[in-house]
């Protein structure tokens, strides 16, 4: 089978046409053994998501007509063992899927042509251990941006109080997410890799990455962008149906409709949209972040030529 090499400095054309050289030749094997290993897990995720969200339409719903809106939060109130069991449960789904792709990547890089394509057995071998490598490191993610963030809203209180500055300060930040958010998909997307093929820190992972990224952000947040929004398209398909969903209930809110007072159809539209992210769009983001980032690791370090010159000896 044929074997399309990570380890490889490409240009910007060449990075879109064999990242989606390699989703069309590994298709069967990427996407089928995604779908066994964490498969399960999505679709169980999606169908609990629908139908908290039915129970949350019902009592919106309930309110508005009674007008007591004092109860808006009855929802956590009343279901908190559901709202726990769900938050749990996609917790472990995130976490198997992340896992399984970086495997995947991981597997690949090291199996022979012959060796392809991936066989699922493979993986599912090293999917607990990567599972929980991945838990912990996003636990100490969790913690530094949890500080990270109450230090920017402490800053940027500071001077919101100063009159005059609120509007240049929204200008900037707006500015500040356009230039910035690419970059810190992919850094994120492709630490999780790297922590799994390196078993290294996510701090580690996270350092690596930008130290790679130094002369290429724009080049990153132009292939990033494009990738973005090349998915963007595949994001609004799954959750079309769901969209067309809460439009319909905006213009017949208190009317007795088949889409207001079916819970199945929260259900069966939630887990479309919960498949088509966790299966199709994240698994091909990730992929365009990991052939982006071999690239400019490959370009700073020159992997494969180590890898070959201790090949030959």
């Amino acid at each position: 089978m044929e074997k399309i090499e990570l380890r490889k400095a490409r240009d910007f054309g060449t990075l879109f046409n064999d990242s989606v050289a390699f989703l069309r030749v590994n298709f069967k094997s990427f996407f089928g053994t995604l779908l066994f290993l964490s498969g399960p897990f999505v679709i169980l995720t999606g169908l609990l998501m629908g139908y908290l969200q039915f129970i949350a339409e019902k009592i919106t719903e309930s309110n508005m007509l009674s007008g007591n809106f004092r109860n808006s939060n009855l929802f956590l109130g009343s279901s908190i063992s559901t709202t726990l069991l769900f938050v749990l449960i996609f917790l472990l789904t995130t976490l198997v899927t992340n896992a399984s792709i970086a495997l995947y990547f991981t597997l690949y890089d090291k199996a022979k042509p012959e060796e392809l394509p991936m066989q699922r057995s493979s993986i599912s071998q090293l999917l607990a251990a990567a599972c929980w490598r991945l838990f912990y490191n996003l636990l100490l993610f969790a913690i530094i941006m949890g500080v990270v963030a109450l230090a920017f809203v402490g800053v940027f209180f500071l001077l919101f109080s100063v009159p005059g500055l609120n509007i240049v300060l929204m200008f900037l930040l707006i500015i500040a997410g356009l230039i910035l958010s690419p970059p810190l998909i992919y850094v994120i997307t492709v630490a999780n890799f790297i922590v799994i093929r390196d078993e290294i820190l996510i701090t580690e992972a996270i350092g690596k990455a930008l130290k790679y990224m130094r002369g290429n952000f724009w080049k990153t947040w132009l292939f990033i962008f494009c990738a973005l929004a090349s998915l963007s398209m595949l994001y609004l398909l799954f959750n079309l149906p769901s969209v067309m969903q809460g439009f319909i209930n905006g213009f017949t809110r208190g009317v007795n409709t088949f889409a207001a007072n079916h819970t199945l159809i929260y259900i069966i539209f939630s887990a479309i949209s919960m498949l088509g992210r966790m299966l199709i769009i994240s698994p091909i983001l990730t992929c365009f972040c990991v052939f982006n980032f071999y690239s400019q690791e490959e370009s700073h370090e020159g992997t494969s030529l180590m890898n070959r010159i201790d090949t030959l000896n």
